[in-house]
């Protein structure tokens, strides 16, 4: 259980589109407004992997290339979630509630985030999905992870709002957020070109 769970962590505390956004929406509203958004996260990543762990214990390798266009779907939302931030940063100055993360925008880019992906290949074993007693243990463990480290992100984007830090302003928060997602697109669109590579050569 503690491997599991450190593995969860450390997967989980790694910078990407889902934490750039609660980093985001603890600076721009605080923690107390912001910080159900870690719910959210919870939910949307659950619902994520429990769908994959499904597909990978019953269809395994019968149909690779519907997990590739999957995969080139949440490159392309990423890529779309990178250009409205960077190419509208100032639209948070305008009100308080409208400086908030949307919940469905949230919900949604957690959902394809690839994490959930690499947890389901890398740190739950598929059998887990296959019998209820060993899902409901999972889910109580990852409950007990992306909640608390959801919390953090907020709280240290908070902890920024709170500093005093005036050069920290929505039009630079929003255009690093879009950076972030950015580069983050470009690893994931690098490893699937590899994999398509390697697949068409085998």
């Amino acid at each position: 259980m503690l491997g599991v769970l450190s593995a969860l962590g450390l997967l989980l505390l790694m910078p990407g589109p889902t934490n750039t956004l609660l980093l985001r929406a603890g600076l721009l509203t605080g923690f107390r407004r912001a910080w159900p958004l870690s719910l959210l996260e919870c939910l949307a990543y659950l619902a994520q992997i429990s769908f994959w762990g499904y597909v990978f214990s019953h269809l395994g390798d019968s149909a690779p290339w519907g997990l590739k266009v999957v995969q080139f779907a949440s490159v392309c939302y990423l890529i779309r979630t990178s250009y409205l931030l960077w190419r509208n940063p100032d639209e948070t100055l305008k009100s308080a509630p409208e400086a908030r993360v949307s919940k469905l925008h949230f919900f949604l880019l957690t959902l394809i985030n690839p994490k959930g992906l690499l947890i389901v290949s890398f740190i739950v074993p598929l059998q887990t999905f296959a019998e209820l007693t060993l899902y409901v243990h999972f889910v109580a463990q990852f409950t007990l992870v992306v909640i608390p480290v959801g919390c953090a992100w907020v709280l240290f984007g908070a902890r920024i709002k709170r500093g005093g830090y005036a050069w920290l302003t929505p039009h630079i928060i929003n255009r690093a957020a879009s950076v972030v997602i950015c580069l983050f697109t470009l690893a994931i669109l690098t490893r699937l070109a590899d994999s398509l590579i390697h697949t068409g050569g085998v």
